[in-house]
């Protein structure tokens, strides 16, 4: 691991953060919601195609999963934490490489690694 791979790794984190915020706007607006965690009323549970748009959101537990297909696009959170955990700021990554929001090619060895990216998540957020 080197401080390349960390850099990398800890620039997800406020690209995870923007995208929690734009994604609780987007349910709020698009389902009319008080608050964006109003999705997790009976009503809107399950997964549903945003309306008007690309996107599909899948409730779970006491988060959501927005995303354009399966592993790609958007980001999966719960709405009683904050900050991403490892499981979830590695999806993240996955989501948003799929998407081609990253650059392969600067996260090639971490790709290729899951080992070393799993090391790299671990060190980024012990050290957040």
């Amino acid at each position: 691991m080197t401080q390349s791979h960390i850099d990398l790794v800890r620039n997800l984190i406020p690209l995870w953060h923007a995208q929690v915020a734009w994604a609780k706007v987007l349910l709020v607006n698009a389902f009319a919601l008080k608050e964006a965690q109003d999705i997790l009323s009976t009503e809107h549970r399950g997964r549903h195609q945003v309306p008007g748009t690309v996107w599909f959101v899948r409730t779970h537990g006491i988060g959501v999963d927005i995303f354009k297909t399966p592993e790609v696009g958007g980001v999966d959170f719960d709405f009683d934490k904050p900050n991403p955990d490892a499981w979830r700021l590695k999806i993240f990554f996955e989501k948003q490489l799929n998407d081609g929001v990253l650059s392969y090619e600067q996260y090639r060895e971490l790709v290729e690694d899951e080992e070393l990216l799993d090391k790299t998540i671990q060190e980024v957020l012990r050290s957040a």
